[in-house]
């Protein structure tokens, strides 16, 4: 297993310079079940907070992620998680990065994970609002 950095998750997905597009397009072509690629947990929240700069909206990020959770030869971190934080079926009301703070916290044994953030507060399980 090979683990990767989210500029190389990012220039495949967004292609937007040529050769690193060329590059990424041809590592994870060669990715397979015998040598398949990492995505962190990390590499993908940094990925989503950059799509999302971009311009990209929760359903077109979802929509990303589920066809990468697809794609042979990938293994993410938590896929498990993943599958049901990118479901189509599921609508997000939070950040996708709320959700996977708040996981990681439960992980970690946590009872809750506290924040400012009323939104999330309101619709991340685990999280309570800091008052």
């Amino acid at each position: 297993m090979i683990g990767i950095d989210t500029n190389i998750l990012l220039r495949f997905v967004l292609a937007d310079d040529a050769g690193q597009f060329a590059a990424a397009q041809a590592f994870f072509a060669e990715r397979n079940e015998t040598t398949p690629a990492y995505i962190s947990l990390l590499v993908t929240a940094e990925a989503i907070w950059n799509l999302g700069t971009k311009g990209y909206g929760k359903a077109e990020i979802a929509t990303a992620f589920r066809n990468l959770l697809d794609a042979d030869g990938l293994v993410f971190e938590d896929e498990d998680f993943l599958d049901l934080l990118f479901d189509e079926k599921r609508t997000i009301t939070a950040d996708f990065s709320d959700h996977i703070i708040a996981h990681l916290a439960e992980k970690a044994g946590c009872s809750s994970t506290v924040t400012f953030d009323r939104k999330a507060a309101k619709n991340v399980p685990g999280m309570e609002l800091l008052t």
